[in-house]
């Protein structure tokens, strides 16, 4: 089974190893620190939502194809992988830390509520159904979550 914020319980774990993020954590690979990357996914669900820009922009190319492939074939979402977007560029005051955490977990669960209206695209995989984006929030929220040995 593949999974995505649609399901209560997939959606419940992923908010619980947000919730477990603390300051002083450590990244096991790349340059965001763990409060740049609660953003950065608290930030990538507001895109999906339409309630801000994307970061990246759009890339050329044959997007159903990357599409698929990398929601429906790679178990994970490989490391090193470049956006576009550049969180780690991102200053952001220490004492905002627990709010910037709360957002992204209120950020997720309000994308994976049924019946959220959703943007049309994404900047690298184009033209993307609700699945599409139920099954990208869960990968890309456990790819950082993973960074962070959350």
């Amino acid at each position: 089974m593949r999974r995505h914020i649609a399901e209560t319980a997939v959606l419940g774990c992923l908010v619980a190893r947000i919730g477990r993020a603390e300051p002083d954590c450590s990244r096991r690979w790349g340059t965001m620190t763990v409060h740049q990357m609660l953003v950065h996914i608290g930030d990538a669900a507001a895109a999906a939502l339409g309630q801000r820009p994307f970061s990246a922009t759009p890339r050329p190319g044959p997007r159903g194809l990357v599409r698929f492939i990398a929601l429906y074939l790679l178990p994970r979402t490989p490391r090193d992988i470049k956006s576009g977007a550049e969180p780690a560029a991102k200053v952001l005051d220490a004492a905002a830390f627990a709010q910037d955490r709360d957002r992204a977990i209120a950020l997720l669960r309000q994308l994976g509520t049924p019946g959220q209206r959703l943007v049309a695209a994404h900047p690298a995989f184009g033209r993307m159904a609700w699945g599409d984006w139920m099954r990208y929030a869960y990968l890309h929220t456990d790819h950082h979550l993973r960074q962070f040995g959350l």
